[in-house]
């Protein structure tokens, strides 16, 4: 993971409220302890007294900031509306509890770099499964059960989910509509398309986690395509994906992961997104 030593305006902020309370904390002490009334301590003029002080919070702060950029190297916590919200850096396949898979809106399984390519998030999950569970995911996506407000609708020859729909399969994957697919076969969304889905999908997870850990990767950081915004930065796609859990009003009793990998680790600097 790369350290991101000064674009961290959030951990600056902290570093020096936390420096000044600390300073504080030793004035009180060398009051109790009467450390003032020395004769040493008396005998330094006010301005020597000004430099000690500066320079004891010039320390206390890079000491807090160091300790605070060595604390999130592995990850970090938070607390979003109730809910606990890990980041990390991780391996999905590899983690015990629902594991969230972005698929198209017709939930294709045709991986051929054409409608899925094969090195996607989605790519690798179907590259990963024998024919015999191939065939059960496909029909699990065929059967899934209804729901209010969320059933496929048929268009043309094929059938698409309405963004944001969850299938749940093998009890260990959450399949999840994520993106739209044109006639050339590329997945896009617009930022509204992309804030509704993430709302919808907070509820999604909610109706079926079954009281199991829910591991996700950060949508939209692969080859979506998003129609009315040049560019989006992994850091605002991770804002986004804490924003609308914030705003869903969704409180889950596990806890929820966001796994990184080790390429968006070092793109982004985790530290800012405690000021969610």
């Amino acid at each position: 993971m790369k350290f991101h030593w000064t674009n961290s305006s959030q951990r600056w902020k902290d570093s020096i409220s936390v420096s000044l309370a600390l300073l504080a904390f030793i004035q009180t002490i060398a009051e109790v302890i009467g450390l003032f009334e020395i004769d040493f301590v008396k005998g330094i003029s006010w301005w020597g007294k000004l430099v000690v002080i500066v320079a004891l919070f010039i320390v206390l702060t890079f000491s807090v900031f160091i300790f605070k950029l060595v604390r999130v190297h592995r990850g970090l916590r938070l607390k979003i509306a109730d809910n606990d919200v890990i980041i990390k850096e991780a391996d999905i396949f590899k983690q015990d509890g629902w594991k969230l898979i972005p698929f198209n809106e017709r939930f294709d399984t045709t991986v051929d770099d054409k409608i899925i390519a094969h090195n996607t998030l989605n790519g690798y999950f179907i590259d990963s499964l024998d024919e015999s569970d191939k065939h059960n995911l496909e029909d699990c996506i065929l059967h899934a059960a209804n729901v209010s407000g969320l059933n496929n609708l048929s268009k043309g020859s094929g059938r698409k989910y309405p963004l944001g729909r969850i299938v749940t399969f093998s009890n260990e994957f959450l399949l999840l509509a994520f993106t739209h697919f044109d006639n050339n076969n590329n997945a896009y969304l617009s930022h509204s398309d992309f804030e509704k889905c993430l709302l919808t999908m907070w509820k999604e997870i909610s109706r079926v986690y079954a009281n199991k850990p829910i591991y996700i990767p950060l949508l939209g950081s692969g080859m979506t395509r998003f129609t009315d915004t040049p560019h989006k930065d992994n850091l605002s796609l991770a804002q986004c994906l804490l924003c609308t859990l914030k705003m869903s009003g969704v409180h889950l009793k596990q806890p929820i992961t966001i796994c990184l990998t080790p390429q968006v680790l070092d793109d982004i600097n985790i530290y800012e997104l405690k000021s969610k």
